[in-house]
């Protein structure tokens, strides 16, 4: 069995969960009346390394185009990520493209950890 893809597959399962971890503290920081800023330093420091691992991950394990590509986008997504929060972003609405590509974000990482996974037990 390639290490690389189980380190795939743990990474990107690693990640989904972050991703859920992140929007609790979004919630806590915009419903909770507590600070952002662990949500920013989350998404700074956890969703940014991940899938950077994942993608060497990826490619150590020759997992090909069918994984690596979402991954690069994934990659692609989660840096864009802070951009659609910049307060000074304009026109304003843009904002709200936070959002939208958090979902973006979500079902990607969550899709890429079922085909690496299904990659893995089939092998």
């Amino acid at each position: 069995m390639n290490v690389g893809r189980k380190i795939l597959v743990g990474l990107a399962w690693l990640f989904v969960l972050a991703v859920a971890i992140q929007f609790l503290l979004a919630g806590l920081g915009v419903l909770g009346g507590q600070s952002m800023e662990l949500h920013r330093q989350w998404g700074f420091v956890v969703l940014h390394l991940v899938p950077i691992l994942m993608l060497i991950a990826a490619i150590v394990g020759r997992m090909g185009r069918s994984v690596i590509a979402p991954t690069v986008g994934l990659i692609v997504l989660v840096f864009l990520q802070p951009l659609f929060a910049d307060a000074q972003l304009d026109p304003r609405w843009l904002r709200g493209l936070h959002v939208l590509n958090a979902l973006f974000i979500f079902f990607l990482g969550h899709h890429l950890a079922q085909r690496a996974t299904r990659t893995v037990r089939a092998t």
